[in-house]
C-alpha cells in the first residue's frame, strides 16, 4: 500500500505544479495586458494634451484677433505660442515617460510571474523524480 501512496503522491504533486505554473501564466498574461493598455492610455494622454493645445492657441489667436491686432505682427502673441508650445512639448515628454515606465513595470511583473511558474514546475517535476527514485529503490517516505 506504501507504493501506492508514493506514487499517487507523485502524480498528484506533478498536477499540483502544473496547475500553479498555469495559473503564474495567467498571471503573466494578465500584466501583459496591463502593459499593453498603459502604452494605449499614454498615447491618448497624448492627444488630449495636443488637442488641449490646439484649443489654447486657437482662443489666445482669437483673443489677439478681436484685439484687432494681426496675428503675424503681435511680438507678444508669438511669445506666448512659443511658451504654450514648450509647456506642451514637456507635458507630452512626461506623459510618454511615466507610459513607458508603467508599461516597462508591468512587463517585469509578467517575466516574474513566468519565471516562477516555469520553477514550480521545475520543483514539481523534482519532486517526483525524488518520488520515483524512493519507489524504485524501496525506500518509503514518511
Amino acid at each position: 500500500m506504501g507504493v501506492q501512496m508514493q506514487i499517487a503522491g507523485a502524480v498528484l504533486g506533478l498536477m499540483a505544479a502544473k496547475q500553479q505554473s498555469d495559473i503564474a501564466k495567467m498571471e503573466s498574461d494578465s500584466y501583459k495586458e496591463q502593459a499593453h493598455m498603459a502604452m494605449i492610455k499614454a498615447k491618448q494622454d497624448e492627444a488630449e494634451r495636443n488637442q488641449q493645445l490646439r484649443r489654447q492657441l486657437a482662443s489666445l489667436g482669437t483673443s489677439v484677433t478681436a484685439s484687432g491686432i494681426a496675428i503675424g505682427t503681435s511680438a507678444s502673441f508669438g511669445a506666448i505660442a512659443g511658451s504654450e508650445k514648450e509647456i506642451a512639448r514637456k507635458d507630452i515628454n512626461n506623459i510618454r515617460l511615466m507610459g513607458e515606465s508603467t508599461r516597462r513595470k508591468y512587463q517585469i511583473g509578467a517575466e516574474g510571474k513566468r519565471a516562477g511558474g516555469r520553477a514550480m514546475m521545475l520543483s514539481g517535476l523534482s519532486k517526483a523524480a525524488g518520488a520515483a527514485y524512493s519507489i524504485d529503490k524501496g525506500v518509503a517516505k514518511g
